[in-house]
């Protein structure tokens, strides 16, 4: 009796299980996933806050270069040395520089000693020498163009003269036998004969140029003219003349300027004071007008700049705005203001951001220009 109750109980039991087993299970609620919003869209754009990220940075930085193309001829720091304002970094080989430089103070003194010489005041003397000096040249010129009637009469006697007495010598010549004598050589008379011929060769030449004077001659004649027509219009310079002679030293000046200005050029100075954060080159390199030499950064002042704001989010950025920032490697928290918005954008990934800028409100322990900071900028205005 007690073993059918026992089995009924256990029958009881196992279709209870299978019961339960069979059934359907009890829902559960599905969680409904948080909306979140892309870079594009703004980090955390809601409520009076805008959410970015940012990285430290210096307020003032900048990538030195030569606006000259050299060779580098000697680098004065290293990375990590603190220097001056107006400190040189860096030398470019600068021996043609000074070359040009000297050469082009030889010509403003050469410039500036003709300007001299034409704003001098003649004396009464040295004009009428000039003017003398001109009409001589020019009678020279004249007289070898225009010969006289007396000066060709004169030439052609003497070449007649020559000739007469040419023959006088040949004829004498041939009486002792001439080129047939085997001791002519040594004769007086062959000597004469040279001589007599030297002679008329001279007196035809004269008389040939007096009458046709070479290119040369009249070459040199024009060449006496223009330069006493010069030597006497320096003593009575008109106004052109000093306008024109005072725009060479002009020129000059400016050439001058230029070549001091490019020897200064030769030195890469610093900027501002501050911290050498790179070296981008070495000695002896030849580098290019422009090509970064060295980063320089003035460390004593750092901010914050965002690196993914978004366009939607710059809207309800302005310039005054609190911040709170919360520095992630030092885990330390700090506030600010926004003291710049850039009036461009970016592209960061395919996202259109805009950099904001700043301003710390203390200056952090240990504080280092790459780290990274997470930003949230108190607005008064709703997304």
């Amino acid at each position: 009796m007690i073993r059918k109750y026992l089995m009924v109980i256990l029958l009881a039991v196992v279709m209870a299980v299978i019961a339960g087993c069979g059934g359907k299970p009890t829902p559960k609620p599905v969680p409904t996933p948080a909306t979140t919003k892309s870079t594009a869209e703004g980090r955390g754009d809601s409520g009076s806050l805008v959410t970015a990220s940012g990285v430290i940075a210096p307020a003032q930085k900048a990538q030195l270069s030569f606006t000259l193309a050299g060779r580098i001829k000697s680098i004065q720091v290293a990375v990590g040395d603190q220097v001056k304002a107006d400190q040189v970094l860096a030398q470019l080989d600068d021996a043609m520089l000074n070359a040009q430089q000297s050469q082009a103070e030889a010509n403003l003194a050469a410039a500036q000693a003709r300007l001299n010489q034409l704003k001098h005041s003649p004396t009464a003397e040295e004009l009428a020498a000039a003017q003398q000096n001109l009409a001589s040249a020019q009678a020279v010129y004249d007289s070898l163009l225009h010969p006289t009637e007396n000066e060709i009469r004169v030439l052609r006697a003497d070449c007649d003269k020559a000739k007469a007495l040419l023959s006088q010598a040949q004829a004498a010549y041939d009486r002792i036998g001439g080129d047939t004598n085997p001791y002519a050589d040594m004769t007086p008379q062959r000597a004469q004969l040279q001589m007599a011929w030297l002679d008329y060769q001279k007196a035809e030449s004269l008389y040939n140029n007096r009458i046709n004077p070479t290119n040369s001659q009249i070459q040199q004649a024009l060449a006496g003219i223009q330069n006493a027509k010069y030597q006497l219009a320096r003593l009575q310079p008109t106004a052109d003349d000093l306008a024109a002679t005072q725009a060479s030293v002009n020129a000059a000046q400016a050439a001058r300027d230029l070549a001091a200005e490019q020897l200064k050029n030769a030195k890469l100075v610093a900027p501002f004071s501050g911290t050498v954060a790179a070296l981008d080159v070495n000695p002896n390199e030849t580098i290019l007008p422009g090509q970064t030499v060295l980063s320089l950064a003035d460390l004593s002042k750092l901010q914050v700049e965002t690196t993914d704001l978004s366009e939607r989010a710059v809207s309800r950025v302005a310039i005054g705005q609190s911040v709170s920032l919360h520095v992630k490697p030092l885990n330390a928290n700090v506030n600010g203001k926004v003291v710049r918005v850039a009036p461009r954008a970016n592209k960061v990934g395919g996202d259109v951001v805009y950099a904001v800028t700043i301003e710390l409100a203390e200056k952090l322990q240990g504080l280092s220009w790459g780290m990274s900071v997470d930003v949230e900028i108190e607005s008064t205005s709703k997304p």
